[in-house]
């Protein structure tokens, strides 16, 4: 009698438990390859912080937010982190990606140096040569730097560089180059150069950076995924700014073959980059109808993006709630 109640009690349990125990299983297409500016994401998985929504996470590694706002307006991933301009223009061009939340305020492209220079403003780039990856939207938006704070353009001496931007300030080739500060910058600091940066959003270009986005027929069938998916995000981040060094430690052991040393450098500065006046006031990843408005109106002038729409359709702050 007892063996039978015990039976059909662990076959009650086993019924009760068995859709809890059911994870959506879903794909996160990151923008670039594993590197510990995605550490905070690492973590929000091995601490069970998706897990805890329901949700089983796959991580992928990424080609460029052009390539990952394509796969998730496509359909073929289902989350995305990538640059929220990316997304912007995609939408504009038929792409139906909205951005959830802003993870990091400022966009992560800027005049790199070593700190030795002396250089300090931008106008201590004359008389000096600044490597400009060419073709790029990198070269763009200096531009639109270029004009906004009326510089000399003929008082600095341009030279086009392709790959190898560390490499090439490491053999002194280049006085300074435009580069994302957390990559080619910090791996010539990890190298035994002390570098030095000026970002492009704090000299009048009004641009957010990388954003967790979802197609929006996602949001239409399945907004409870949205929202506890977005939750376990920016739950990683959020950790992850008073947990430095075990976000730091979680992503090594998940990814032990990169520069642990190089990773170490990157990490503290990308958390930065999460830190805004908005953020302060209305948490991790909130962005403004202002900001997104003020990005359009600069991609629009450097002549990315053809024309403006309705900013509103491409972002929302509803999951941070």
């Amino acid at each position: 009698m007892i063996t039978r109640l015990l039976l059909i009690a662990g076959m009650a349990l086993t019924l009760l438990s068995g859709p809890a125990l059911a994870l959506d299983k879903v794909t996160l297409r990151l923008s670039w390859v594993f590197g510990s500016e995605f550490s905070p994401i690492f973590l929000a998985r091995d601490k069970g912080f998706f897990e805890r929504e329901g949700i089983d996470v796959d991580i992928l590694p990424g080609q460029g937010s052009t390539v990952t706002v394509k796969l998730v307006g496509n359909g073929d991933a289902d989350f995305g982190e990538a640059g929220a301009d990316q997304a912007l223009m995609a939408y504009a061009k038929g792409l139906p990606v909205v951005s959830t939340a802003v993870i990091l305020q400022k966009s992560a492209v800027a005049v790199i140096f070593p700190t030795s220079s002396g250089i300090k403003t931008l106008t201590d780039l004359y008389g000096k040569t600044l490597g400009i990856p060419t073709l790029s939207v990198a070269e763009k938006q200096w531009r639109y730097v270029e004009r906004f704070n009326k510089l000399e353009v003929g008082q600095i001496n341009e030279v086009s560089l392709g790959t190898g931007i560390a490499q090439m300030i490491e053999a002194k080739k280049v006085d300074a180059a435009l580069a994302f500060f957390f990559n080619d910058g910090l791996k010539v600091e990890s190298d035994g150069i002390p570098m030095s940066w000026i970002l492009m959003s704090d000299v009048g270009l009004p641009i957010y950076s990388d954003a967790l986005i979802v197609n929006e027929n996602t949001i239409s069938k399945n907004p409870d995924l949205v929202r506890r998916f977005t939750r376990a995000f920016v739950a990683g981040w959020t950790y992850a700014l008073t947990h430095e060094q075990e976000t730091l430690d979680v992503f090594l052991k998940d990814n032990p073959t990169v520069d642990a040393k190089y990773s170490a450098l990157k990490l503290p500065q990308v958390l930065k980059l999460t830190q805004s006046p908005d953020t302060e006031a209305h948490g991790l990843g909130y962005s403004t109808t202002q900001k997104w408005e003020a990005m359009q109106s600069a991609l629009v002038d450097i002549g990315i993006m053809a024309n403006a729409i309705d900013v509103k359709k491409v972002f929302t702050n509803d999951f941070l709630k």
